[in-house]
C-alpha cells in the first residue's frame, strides 16, 4: 500500500513539474486554429517587396504567431519585389492548385492596377483572389526630405515644374499621388525603377526627389529624426500625433473630394494576407482563423505595441466582401489611373 502512494506521489509531482513544459510549447501542442489544418505543414508567404520593406517588417513580426496558431513545420518568407507588388500577385494567381503559397502584401494594388490599364495587371481579377484577413491599416502620407524647399502641401501647388515622384512601381503610392495630383492641381513627374520603400525614401532624403507616399510606420523613424517632413495624409482619421498634417479629402476642391475619399477607403485595405483563387475552401478559412488567432494573440499586441508595428484586423470574410464592393464603384478613378500609367510608358 506504501509503495502505491508513493508512485502515485511521484506521479503527481512529475505531472506538476511538466505543467510549465506543456504551457510554454508551441503552437503545434496546443489547440490550433482553423482545426488544425495546417499542422506540421509548410506554409509559403510570398511578400510584395524587399527584405527591408514595411511589408517584410509586418510579415516577419506575424510569422512565429502563424507558426503557433497554425502548427505548420514552417512558416517560410520568400521576397518577391517587383512591379510595386504585381510581380508577387501574378505568381500566386498562377500557383497549381493545392500549393501552400499565400501572398502578402496591399489589397489596395489589386484593385488599382486593374482600373488603370496596367500591363502587369492583365492576367488577374481582384475578386476571384481569396481575402484571408488584413494585418494593418494605416494614413499613407506624403512626405518630403527634411531640407527640402518645400514645406507644405502649397508648396507644392505652386511649383513651376512637375513635382518629381521616386517610384518603386504602379503600386497603390504612384497611384495615390496621380489623383492627389489631379485633386490639387499641381503636375506630378514619377520616376520609376527604384525597389522598394527605403530606395524611395533614401531619393528623398538626398533630393533625388521631391517627395514620396509611404505607410505611417515606415516614416515614422525619419520624421522623428529630421530627415523627411510629412505634408499631407491620405485617410480618414487624422493622426493623433500629428493633428496639423492636412487630411487630403479635406482641402481639396468639393468637385474631387469623392474621388480622394473613393482613393483613401481603397487604401485602408491595406496590408494582407491573399490566398490563390484555386484556393481549397477548407484551406481558406483554416487561414482566416489562424490569422485571426494571430491578430488575437496578446504576446504578438505587446510586440506590435513596442515596435510600433500596429495591428488592424479585418476578418478576411469582411474583406472578401469590401473587396467586391471596392471593385464596382471605383470605377470612376479609372480616367486618373489610365492617364499616369501612359505617361510614364
Amino acid at each position: 500500500m506504501k509503495n502505491e502512494v508513493e508512485k502515485s506521489r511521484r506521479k503527481l509531482l512529475l505531472a506538476g513539474a511538466m505543467a510549465p513544459l506543456v504551457m510554454g510549447m508551441p503552437g503545434r501542442a496546443l489547440a490550433q486554429a482553423g482545426g488544425g489544418y495546417y499542422k506540421d505543414k509548410v506554409i509559403i508567404i510570398n511578400v510584395a517587396g524587399g527584405a527591408s520593406g514595411g511589408h517584410t517588417r509586418y510579415a516577419r513580426l506575424l510569422q512565429p504567431y502563424l507558426q503557433k496558431h497554425s502548427g505548420a513545420r514552417e512558416v517560410r518568407i520568400v521576397n518577391m519585389p517587383g512591379g510595386g507588388g504585381l510581380k508577387a500577385a501574378n505568381h500566386i494567381w498562377r500557383v497549381k492548385p493545392g500549393s501552400p503559397e499565400i501572398f502578402f502584401g496591399n489589397v489596395s494594388t489589386l484593385i488599382l492596377a486593374p482600373l488603370a490599364g496596367s500591363a502587369g495587371a492583365q492576367a488577374f481579377d481582384p475578386v476571384k483572389f481569396h481575402y484571408l484577413g488584413r494585418v494593418t491599416s494605416e494614413p499613407r502620407v506624403l512626405c518630403v526630405g527634411g531640407k527640402s524647399a518645400i514645406k507644405s502641401i502649397q508648396d507644392v501647388q505652386k511649383l513651376k515644374r512637375p513635382f518629381v515622384f521616386p517610384s518603386q512601381g504602379t503600386d497603390e503610392d504612384f497611384y495615390t499621388m496621380a489623383v492627389l495630383g489631379d485633386a490639387l492641381g499641381f503636375k506630378v513627374k514619377a520616376v520609376t525603377g527604384y525597389e522598394g520603400n527605403a530606395d524611395t525614401s533614401l531619393a528623398v532624403i538626398k533630393g533625388d526627389g521631391d517627395g514620396h507616399i509611404t505607410g505611417w510606420s515606415e516614416s515614422l523613424g525619419p520624421i522623428r529624426s529630421g530627415d523627411k517632413n510629412p505634408i499631407l495624409m491620405v485617410t480618414s482619421q487624422p493622426s493623433p500625433d500629428y493633428p496639423n498634417i492636412p487630411i487630403a479629402a479635406n482641402i481639396v476642391p468639393a468637385s474631387k473630394r469623392a474621388t480622394v475619399q473613393a482613393m483613401a477607403t481603397i487604401l485602408e485595405t491595406h496590408r494582407s494576407y491573399i490566398g490563390p483563387p484555386n484556393m481549397d475552401p477548407q484551406a481558406v478559412a483554416a487561414f482566416r482563423a489562424v490569422v485571426t488567432a494571430a491578430l488575437s494573440d496578446p504576446e504578438l499586441l505587446a510586440e506590435s505595441k513596442k515596435t510600433e508595428r500596429l495591428v488592424a484586423p479585418m476578418d478576411g470574410v469582411t474583406q472578401q466582401k469590401r473587396v467586391t464592393e471596392l471593385a464596382k464603384t471605383s470605377a470612376s478613378l479609372a480616367p486618373i489611373l489610365i492617364a499616369a500609367v501612359k505617361d510614364i510608358q
